[in-house]
């Protein structure tokens, strides 16, 4: 599982999911409840505006997909991450074949 930075946390969430969860509730409060900051699965065309993977053969499921401003969000979202036992996946340039920069995989 993983976060992409532009985070995403990976893993397989399911789409439908929109409860609160230990996961949610923290990478809310790590970003101060912006809701411009993060993006969950349960989010309307949550693929095509946040995922954005570049190989659609390669499917990629991340858990979130944040957007930090701040060092601080960062270490916060970091640890949020951590607690849950999720990797985290910075968003490199977004051309790999691969999709490495949006990894789903454990």
């Amino acid at each position: 599982m993983h976060l992409l930075l532009e985070f995403r946390f990976g893993g397989n969430v399911s789409m439908g999911s929109s409860q609160s969860t230990p996961l949610t509730n923290g990478i809310k409060a790590a970003l101060g409840g912006d809701d411009k900051l993060y993006a969950f699965p349960s989010k309307i065309a949550y693929q095509l505006e946040d995922v954005r993977p570049y190989n659609l053969t390669i499917p990629v499921k991340p858990a979130a997909v944040t957007y930090p401003k701040t060092a601080s969000q960062v270490a916060a979202i970091v640890k949020v991450a951590a607690d849950a036992g999720l990797k985290v996946q910075p968003r490199g340039g977004g051309h790999s074949y691969a999709n490495y920069c949006t990894s789903s995989n454990p």
